[in-house]
């Protein structure tokens, strides 16, 4: 099973995302373009791992959620992993409550090393995927670079299966684990 952990977006927020891609298409954007359901924020990828894992994942993954309080995250702008110059990744950013989402992606990582999990050792950037394979050509992005997308509270972590179905990915949720809920 190909697992990764992640933050999956509320549906009003995964609109708002197609119709920036729309924008982005307008302005002569090509690429492999990610579809709705596959809007999400990657904490930890995991990689090709047995069945018989999924139980002390569902179990890091709820001992970690447990120790921190739901918080808002803002998405907002465009980028380019390596750069716009050699683009093999075109993103949008996540902003917002960065000190809680970064702290609880670093619990996650050492709670998951301690349990044997051979993990990414890059620095954690967050983001949102756009699209793979980009074509940017001569496009001037300063209309969008500061575009707000939307704002939402995270409230739960999410274990995934990325599967093949008909030739493309789709992202599965297998477990979920909320955040301590602020009282109403």
């Amino acid at each position: 099973m190909r697992l990764f952990i992640g933050i999956d977006l509320p549906v009003e927020i995964k609109h708002a995302l197609v119709n920036f891609q729309s924008e982005l298409r307008a302005l002569g954007v090509n690429g492999s373009f990610k579809s709705q359901d596959n809007f999400h924020i990657t904490l930890e990828f995991l990689g090709e791992l047995g069945k018989d894992k999924i139980p002390v994942l569902n179990e890091t993954i709820s001992k970690v959620a447990s120790n921190y309080k739901s918080f808002d995250l803002n998405i907002s702008g465009v980028g380019a992993f390596p750069s716009f110059k050699r683009p093999h990744t075109l993103w949008t950013a996540v902003q917002g409550c960065l000190n809680e989402l970064n702290s609880l992606r670093n619990e996650l990582h050492r709670e998951l090393q301690t349990k044997g999990f051979k993990l990414d050792e890059r620095q954690f950037k967050p983001h949102i995927t756009l699209a793979s394979r980009p074509s940017l050509g001569t496009i001037d992005f300063s209309m969008v670079y500061t575009k707000k997308i939307g704002k939402f509270m995270v409230a739960e972590v999410v274990l995934f299966e990325s599967r093949p179905v008909s030739g493309k990915r789709v992202y599965v949720s297998l477990f979920k684990a909320g955040l301590i809920t602020a009282p109403h």
